[in-house]
């Protein structure tokens, strides 16, 4: 692990965001001082994370990032002599891309962490820079800090969505089921809220796992696909599980509001009917051994 041996000036005490500057062309530029030669941390940094040399002068040195010009190129221009150290960066977009986005994205993205377009690109150019600039004790990029969901691996939004869609459609389908009668409304809503909450408690564990025992932890990108797959089935499997469970849950209370609490000839003979065949069978039984008992004791 590199360690930079060299000695730098304290850090100034200024607003965060107050030494960064965008020219016309929205390239992002920070200027701060240093008491010695780090070519040396320059090329550390950019071996680590991938940025390739493009061309060189005497005190100035251009980088890039991004194997395919069609999609994002991100640059790095570090200008330094023995006391000064310009960074500019900017992000490049390609035709490609630019087409496939109906030419919604411009041809050159600025370096700011918030916004919608290149935002996983954008942050992840900031993040970077923001671990050069903290060799020399500078200040991060304005408002790249903190939590924002397109940090993530793209194996945990695909698991997020996923169970975002697998909540919802286990709400619908138990929603459906719920009627207008009072008692019986209350009850199913009760329940469906207690599901809701139990497969959103497991789905928030399993996700936790996979992104922070997986995701942020393995280089490979088949095995957070992998990682991501296996706990989205498993999600779902147990989703189905509990579904098919509070359906039967929920038809049973409708046996026994519409047969014995609130008598309904038609309703009950429906609410039966809708029982699976061997809770039906069973339910059956145990009529028919009641009406045997009742007999016996006349």
């Amino acid at each position: 692990m590199f360690v930079n041996t060299a000695i730098f000036k304290k850090k100034k005490k200024h607003k965060e965001g107050d030494t960064e500057k965008f020219n016309r062309e929205g390239q992002w530029s920070r200027a701060f001082d240093v008491r010695s030669e780090s070519w040396f941390a320059f090329e550390s940094w950019a071996h680590e994370h991938r940025y390739h040399m493009i061309a060189c002068k005497a005190h100035r040195r251009l980088y890039s990032k991004g194997t395919n010009p069609n999609y994002y190129t991100t640059f790095v221009d570090i200008r330094h002599d023995e006391s000064r150290t310009v960074l500019a960066s900017w992000i490049q977009v390609g035709f490609k891309l630019r087409a496939l986005s109906f030419f919604l994205l411009p041809s050159t993205l600025p370096l700011s962490p918030l916004g919608l377009r290149g935002i996983r690109t954008r942050r992840q150019a900031c993040h970077d820079l923001n671990e050069l600039l903290e060799k020399f004790k500078q200040l991060p990029i304005h408002q790249s800090k903190g939590l924002h969901i397109a940090d993530m691996d793209l194996s945990s939004l695909y698991l997020l969505g996923k169970m975002i869609l697998v909540v919802a459609s286990f709400t619908a389908a138990l929603s459906a089921r719920i009627e207008l009668s009072p008692g019986l409304s209350n009850f199913l809503m009760n329940e469906l809220f207690k599901r809701v909450m139990v497969i959103s408690a497991l789905g928030s564990l399993l996700f936790l796992i996979h992104h922070f025992g997986v995701a942020r932890r393995a280089i490979s990108s088949w095995k957070k696909i992998l990682s991501s797959g296996v706990v989205g089935l498993i999600f779902t499997t147990l989703t189905v599980f509990l579904l098919t469970r509070t359906r039967t849950e929920a038809l049973e209370a409708k046996v026994n509001y519409y047969c014995l609490l609130h008598f309904n000839a038609h309703r009950c003979s429906e609410a039966v009917q809708a029982l699976p065949e061997k809770l039906r069978e069973n339910l059956v039984q145990r009529i028919q051994l009641f009406q045997k008992e009742l007999a016996v004791k006349k």
